[in-house]
Formats: C-alpha cells, sequence, structure tokens
C-alpha cells in the first residue's frame, strides 16, 4: 500500500474518531458525543475536491502527533495531545472550505461506496 494510501485512510480514520467528536464538542459547549449523528454526504466534484486536499492535511497532522499520543505518559497527557491535534486537523479541514461536518459526511459515505473510495484514491494520488 503507498504511502499516500496510509495517509488516507489514516487520516479518514482519525478524523471521525477524533475531529467529529471535537466539533460536537465545540458546538454543545464541551459535552462530546459520539459519531452516531453524522450524516453521510454525497459530494460533489468540488467537494471530493477539497477532501481530498484536506485528507492529505488532516493525514500530515496525524503523522506529527501519533509519535507524542504514543509518549504521552497518562491519560491526561494523551488527552492534552488528543485535543491538541484534534484541533490542527479541524483547522486544516476548514483551511480547504469545509466544515467538519461536511468533511465527516464524505469520510462516511467513501466507506460506504467502493467506487466513490476509488474516486478519492485517484484524486489524492493526483495532488502528489
Amino acid at each position: 500500500m503507498s504511502q499516500s494510501m496510509r495517509a488516507f485512510w489514516a487520516a479518514s480514520i482519525i478524523a471521525l474518531g477524533m475531529a467529529g467528536p471535537l466539533a460536537a464538542a465545540q458546538s454543545a459547549g464541551g459535552a462530546r458525543t459520539g459519531n452516531g449523528d453524522q450524516q453521510v454526504v454525497e459530494p460533489s466534484e468540488e467537494q471530493l475536491q477539497r477532501y481530498a486536499s484536506a485528507v492529505k492535511k488532516v493525514s500530515a497532522v496525524a503523522a506529527d502527533y501519533q509519535p507524542r499520543f504514543q509518549q504521552a505518559q497518562d491519560a491526561a497527557a494523551k488527552q492534552a495531545v488528543r485535543v491538541e491535534a484534534d484541533q490542527k486537523m479541524v483547522d486544516a479541514v476548514e483551511a480547504d472550505g469545509m466544515s467538519v461536518g461536511e468533511y465527516n459526511g464524505i469520510s462516511l459515505a467513501v466507506r460506504q461506496d467502493p467506487d466513490l473510495r476509488k474516486q478519492v484514491e485517484h484524486l489524492v494520488n493526483q495532488q502528489e
């Protein structure tokens, strides 16, 4: 598996597991919620282009923070790293003109639709 594909999947998994709850926490005054309320987005070509760009940026953040998370000594330290990484990922997604909800919705669609996944993989590889 190519490095870009590993980055794509890592970003998708991390975004669904970290950035989504962060966005919910920010909008709910700190109460974290699960991903059960995420909506699948049927993306346009323009959204897919922005999504592919955001995936690359989110994966770079994830790669930067993974060692710090693994080296954290206790749960509080791990949580602090996660919160900081979450914010950087949210910033990366928003820098590409997407909301976290839109990004996560497309991530869900990509996970559920093999043809869409191939299309996104192609776009990610084109951006290298």
